[in-house]
């Protein structure tokens, strides 16, 4: 292995503390020489003095701290909060004299060995710190690699984490430069001949990102990062964020700076949501006073899902379209036109390479996921970019009905309606005093069943979309409807003018097959048939398909063997296909239904129940 050079290493971090040098932030005993002699060193260590210390030890020296001694007999300033490091005379081993050990494994009631091992770090390990704010920097012997290296770890604590691990004395001395720039790079006219070097290879990297090569992008951004370039944090993690890795949230600042007020502040709004008045009040007063109403305001719309993601030009016209689409639970419609306009994309600033504002749209986020966030970072897009991109060939996947049956512990209500778009979806199936449509609802708010009206009513939230060509949907997860005497199947009032479908399966858990399956189809308003499967009982009205059959669906297998080839089978007799990933992932308007009861007759009783 090559020689570290150490050196120009030291040479090159001693000049640039120098040239940064704060007497407030600074100003320790000795620091004025050390910025005089552009120096942060000491003399080199004689062979004589580095074999000493050995003997004195009872071991070799790790090859690149033997190295580094040769070069300097310790070191001021390493970094973050390490004002000395040890020479050959001060070298020692630590001992652990406060008792850490003892004190990381008492919140553990049976450590395992690794744990135990860990914690012997501060009874068996060199101390190099010997002067700093209750920072130890321990060289752990036990911890070597093949080349003798020993590897070092820091911690101090305030730091409320485990000890960080830096391979070697080598890389905690690089690690401990890195965070000399981080530290000082908020100090005016702090520039020099790496900042200048890491700047430049940032603008390469932002180009590299917005033709594509977002992955090599990433490498140099993070070591920019590290060395805390302004920036380089925003720009990877506008990767990260779209890879799913990431937040994209940001700590105040000012509205005027357009990737702040219309990317970084939605995302920041999305990360703390639900957390009420108190959240707001800490979110807002990291911003200038003027600019907290508008902060706010996109604090609510982002926790109400009325927000919505906007851009120029020809990606903002795409942006509603694919809206739609997502709209319709229709996710790769959506995806496809996203990507189709994607060079037509304009950053909003230099530092802005892709729209990760979309994520805290309601409709829209969902759709990018982190498969297509990456999708996404490797076209080419913005000015210079190709006016075209390849789409994926083929139609979008169909779903069909069968994966309603991959969870079969919480059950589903889904009713199909043909002829009609899914807008006219909540006029058909919405109680009479409930007809407004409730924007971007998760599949878990569509769980509960709610009463309303009449105390024997069974309402439920149900969302609504595209089940294919030329038939919609509303689904809500599981109610205990069917197995009362007095269930009636919503698609009869659904079906006025057309035809409507209703899907129920009751998962009934324990011992005995009592779950149930459900079918029933109505048009013009009439009941046709309908099959209902309760454990070993089967109830038919009215002549069904053969398809549709008892026999054919559940010949010889329980209700919950014999779901998926039933949903199957009414998916391909109908052609209705509707998308799992907008079900179970996406954000769709929902509504409240009517009934699935009827009212009780003139002396009837009547009982009802749910199940949460």
């Amino acid at each position: 292995m090559m020689r570290f050079e150490w050196r120009p290493f030291l040479e090159r971090w001693s000049g640039e503390w120098a040239d940064a040098y704060d007497p407030e932030r600074d100003g320790r005993a000795g620091s004025e020489d050390w910025r005089a002699a552009r120096w942060l060193g000491r003399e080199p260590a004689a062979e004589a003095g580095i074999t000493a210390a050995e003997a004195r030890l009872g071991v070799a020296l790790p090859p690149s701290l033997r190295s580094f001694l040769a070069v300097s007999d310790g070191w001021h300033h390493a970094g973050r909060f390490v004002w000395r490091l040890a020479g050959c005379e001060d070298l020692d081993w630590w001992g652990d004299p406060h008792g850490m050990r003892d004190v990381w494994l008492e919140n553990w009631d049976d450590p395992d060995e690794d744990l135990v091992r860990e914690a012997g770090v501060w009874s068996r390990s060199l101390q190099l710190a010997t002067e700093s704010d209750m920072v130890d920097v321990l060289l752990d012997p036990e911890d070597m690699d093949e080349r003798g290296e020993w590897a070092v770890y820091t911690w101090a604590p305030w730091w409320a984490s485990p000890p960080e691990r830096h391979p070697s004395f080598r890389h905690f001395m690089e690690d401990m430069y890195r965070q000399f720039h981080a530290m000082a790079a908020d100090r005016p006219s702090f520039a020099n001949e790496t900042t200048r070097a890491l700047d430049g290879r940032i603008e390469q990297a932002r180009l590299a990102a917005l033709r594509g090569e977002y992955e090599s992008a990433r490498e140099v951004l993070s070591e920019a990062a590290a060395f805390g370039r302004p920036r380089a944090s925003r720009l990877r993690e506008q990767i990260d964020v779209l890879c799913g890795t990431a937040t994209g949230a940001e700590g105040g600042g000012s509205l005027t700076d357009p990737y702040l007020a219309h990317e970084a502040l939605p995302l920041t709004c999305r990360a703390q949501t639900g957390y009420g008045s108190q959240q707001e009040e800490s979110l807002t007063r990291t911003f200038p006073e003027e600019d907290r109403p508008a902060v706010a305001a996109v604090l609510r719309a982002v926790e109400e899902a009325t927000y919505r993601y906007r851009a120029d030009g020809a990606f903002g016209e795409a942006l509603e379209q694919a809206r739609t689409s997502a709209r319709r639970a229709e996710p790769e419609a959506a995806w496809r036109t996203l990507a189709a306009a994607l060079p037509a994309w304009i950053p909003r600033s230099a530092d802005h390479i892709a729209p990760v504002g979309l994520l805290a749209d309601p409709y829209l986020g969902p759709v990018l996921t982190p498969e297509r966030g990456r999708l996404l970072l490797s076209t080419p897009r913005g000015p210079g970019a190709a006016k075209s991109v390849a789409l994926p060939a083929g139609a979008a996947r169909a779903d069909g009905l069968g994966w309603l049956a991959d969870d079969d512990r919480d059950g589903f209500r889904i009713v199909l309606i043909a002829g009609v778009e899914p807008p006219e979806v909540p006029g058909r199936l919405c109680a009479d005093d409930a007809t407004a449509v409730r924007p971007a609802l998760r599949v878990e708010d569509a769980w509960q069943v709610r009463t309303g009206g009449e105390p024997w009513e069974a309402r439920a939230v149900a969302r609504f979309g595209a089940a294919g060509d030329g038939w919609s949907f509303a689904h809500c997860n599981r109610g205990m409807d069917t197995a009362q005497t007095r269930f009636r199947s919503p698609a009869t009032g659904a079906s006025c003018g057309t035809r409507a479908l209703t899907l129920v399966y009751e998962p009934r858990p324990g011992p005995e097959d009592t779950a149930a399956f459900h079918l029933s189809c109505a048009q013009d308003g009439e009941q046709r048939y309908s099959l209902t499967v309760r454990g070993g009982a089967r109830t038919v009205a009215g002549e069904i398909p053969a398809a549709l059959t008892p026999a054919a669906l559940f010949a010889g297998r329980t209700v919950a063997e014999g779901l998926r080839t039933a949903l199957g089978a009414v998916a391909a007799h109908f052609g209705v296909t509707v998308s799992r990933e907008a079900v179970c992932h996406g954000r769709l308007d929902g509504f409240e239904t009517r009934s699935w009861l009827r009212e009780p007759a003139a002396g009837e009783g009547w009982a009802y129940w749910t199940r949460s």
